[in-house]
């Protein structure tokens, strides 16, 4: 089921540049909800890999900035975003209206239970959930088309240590673990100093052919 879109029209927000990595500030935020910050989501996309028409699923969509930078990239294909959090769904909307974006699709719902929701077999998934990890992955990973890939994001050692785990037990070929933790630098009167972002663990891998 698509989230409504409701409200005034909103006039797109323009990026006229090739590369992918919207500002942060481009997108809406909510208290609990603020964007996967720009470096991140540079990195994600690189491992994620979508094609031109490729059929994206993205369990967990937060405020939708890395479902919207993957759907502005690939306007032929379809992201299709599921998420629980009526207040997420709201700025996911929000976020979809104010980049004109009419490829990427809102669901609402959680994994595994609510998966079927979702166009079937997608050539690539986004997988931002918490734990218990174990079954939402082994469902994606039936629906995920041979020779796709995923890509998880998890912020807990718990978090990675199951994801590797159960892609050691699905025979995933192509695994690749990266910490990523970004600087920035902020200003505080005369001094500049860089802060931290919260580091995140992003877990690629392929499924056999």
């Amino acid at each position: 089921m698509h989230a409504a879109g409701g409200g005034a029209p909103v006039e797109p927000f323009q990026w006229d540049f090739v590369t992918p990595g919207v500002p942060d500030s481009s997108f809406e935020d909510a208290p609990g909800f603020s964007p996967t910050p720009l470096e991140l989501r540079v990195m994600l996309l690189a491992h994620l890999r979508p094609r031109a028409q490729s059929l994206v699923w993205d369990v967990g969509g937060g405020t939708g900035a890395l479902a919207l930078e993957i759907a502005r990239l690939m306007p032929a294909g379809a992201v299709h975003t599921l998420e629980r959090d009526p207040e997420a769904i709201e700025l996911l909307e929000r976020n979809r209206r104010r980049f004109g974006i009419s490829n990427l699709h809102i669901h609402k719902g959680q994994a595994p239970g609510d998966l079927h929701r979702l166009p079937a077999n997608p050539d690539r998934v986004l997988l931002e959930v918490g734990r218990p990890l174990a079954d939402v992955l082994s469902a994606v990973w039936r629906a995920l088309q041979p020779g796709g890939r995923l890509v998880i994001s998890t912020t807990s050692l718990e978090g990675l240590v199951d994801a590797t785990d159960t892609l050691s037990q699905l025979q995933a070929l192509d695994v690749q673990v990266v910490q990523a933790t970004v600087h920035r630098m902020q200003r505080r009167g005369s001094q500049a100093r860089l802060a931290a972002a919260e580091p995140l663990f992003l877990i690629a891998a392929e499924r056999p052919s």
